[in-house]
């Protein structure tokens, strides 16, 4: 994996002046296959891909057999978004323009408006192509000889072991990820792969907004990155900007995916039925009907979810829907919110059900059995695995709950955290359907619900 042109010549043949981390990155290019960059926000990391790609144009120039065999070195950048790759693709790009490079035409485009970003040299021997892993159709292709992963942390798991690893095997390509974190999901995996010091083929840094010595001279305690603390929560800061593995920023329930967690759940006969329930007037009343497959995986088959209702207006609406009604009539078990017994004994004597308790407690534990049942199983299984898959399936028609668990997330700025008793709760909006599954969830797996967690208080969740 040795570098065939100079790292130092390339650069300076650039004209770029890689700040220390960024550096130190590069140096690690040429000893390790696979590179995971954690990085704050202004770090540059669209120059470490984009240099990287440009100096590898600069190898295929001299790299023969490539155009007499028909043969060609192929990169990729991938993003979640053609945006998110083109800031990689710019840079490659503007390099070539800035060496007087000869890119072919037709062969290159740089239309980001379409997402149409190629760029082809010698004769179509060295292609660089941008991807959004937004269509996995378009990630097929030949054998690879790299690929750069723009804001990783936000691609969907599968696509680097389904799509993307098999096709570096042919000429044993390498991968650079480069992110800033999204709580501890697949690209935390590959960071912590990559501080194994056994595993000689992987490499990771965890590099903050304040390593770029160039934009942040004065480091941690430099005016900008001051300032930038003053206007957000301390968990963001913590991601944003520290490029730290946090949960508590964001989205609660990062892994919930519609294309993924949302299907055809129809009710099962012979399976029992249970009803969950988060009373509210002003805040909407929901209560989601919810069955337990033999494996374990939960299906929500059916929600109502009504604003200005009382609980009398609530139980009538239920009786006067066919279908919620008719599920009514067969469901046997009922976890209601705590905080409101009398909603939950209505319920029981209008639909004949039994109250369940240890529906309280922690949210933060509530959260967690939600989250674990969001992760791919079995966890032992390749991501990708046709038969890795969460135990959380929500129905179509469950548009406001598939709506909150897409928008329930934790405070941005120290003004929404300071409204919070914890800075680890999630904000009080859009939560209401998936509280609603945290009270089953709390009751049904109550043997498996954390008990505590660190620096949080029973009296900041029980509700």
């Amino acid at each position: 994996m040795a570098r065939r042109v100079s790292m130092d010549k390339a650069f300076e043949a650039f004209g770029y002046t890689p700040h220390t981390e960024q550096r130190r990155i590069h140096a690690a290019e040429s000893q390790h296959r696979f590179l995971v960059a954690d990085c704050g926000r202004r770090f540059g990391k669209s120059q470490l891909g984009g240099r990287r790609l440009a100096v590898s144009a600069l190898e295929a120039k001299f790299a023969k057999g490539l155009t007499r065999t028909g043969k060609r070195a192929e990169y990729w950048i991938v993003g979640p978004e053609y945006s998110d790759a083109e800031k990689e693709f710019r840079v490659l790009y503007d390099t070539i323009k800035h060496l007087n490079g000869h890119m072919d035409k037709p062969g290159t485009y740089y239309n980001p408006d379409s997402g149409q970003m190629d760029l082809s040299m010698y004769g179509g021997s060295f292609q660089v192509h941008a991807k959004s892993s937004k269509y996995p159709n378009t990630l097929v292709g030949e054998a690879l000889h790299g690929v750069i992963f723009a804001e990783a942390s936000k691609i969907k798991p599968t696509v680097w072991p389904k799509f993307i690893r098999p096709m570096l095997a042919d000429y044993h390509g390498w991968a650079e990820f480069t992110s800033t974190p999204e709580g501890k999901n697949w690209f935390y995996e590959l960071y912590k792969r990559g501080q194994d010091p056994k595993d000689e083929l992987w490499w990771s840094i965890k590099a903050p907004s304040w390593s770029n010595n160039i934009l942040f001279p004065g480091g941690r305690y430099d005016s900008e990155i001051i300032d930038m603390e003053k206007g957000m929560s301390a968990e963001k800061f913590k991601q944003e900007i520290g490029a730290e593995f946090t949960e508590f920023v964001g989205r609660v329930y990062k892994d919930f995916d519609e294309e993924v967690n949302v299907v055809d759940a129809m009710y099962n006969p012979k399976l029992p039925l249970f009803v969950c329930a988060d009373y509210g007037y002003t805040n909407p009343n929901v209560v989601l009907f919810v069955q337990v497959g033999t494996w374990g995986d939960v299906y929500v088959i059916a929600e109502y979810y009504k604003r200005q209702r009382t609980t009398e207006e609530m139980i009538r609406d239920i009786q006067e829907d066919t279908r919620l009604s008719g599920l009514m009539n067969v469901a046997t078990l009922l976890y209601g919110d705590p905080e409101d017994p009398a909603a939950t004994v209505s319920l029981e004597a209008a639909f004949k059900l039994k109250a369940r308790g240890n529906t309280g407690g922690l949210l933060s534990s509530r959260i967690e059995l939600i989250r674990k049942a969001l992760k791919p199983q079995p966890y032992e299984l390749a991501d990708g695995h046709p038969e890795k898959l969460p135990k959380l399936w929500f129905d179509r028609s469950c548009h406001n709950t598939i709506r909150e668990m897409l928008d329930y997330r934790y405070p941005e700025t120290k003004d929404e955290a300071s409204r919070l008793e914890s800075k680890e709760a999630p904000m009080k909006s859009d939560d209401h359907g998936p509280e609603a599954l945290s009270r089953f969830f709390g009751g049904y797996f109550h043997a498996d619900k954390p008990k505590k967690r660190a620096r949080q208080t029973v009296a900041t969740f029980a509700r």
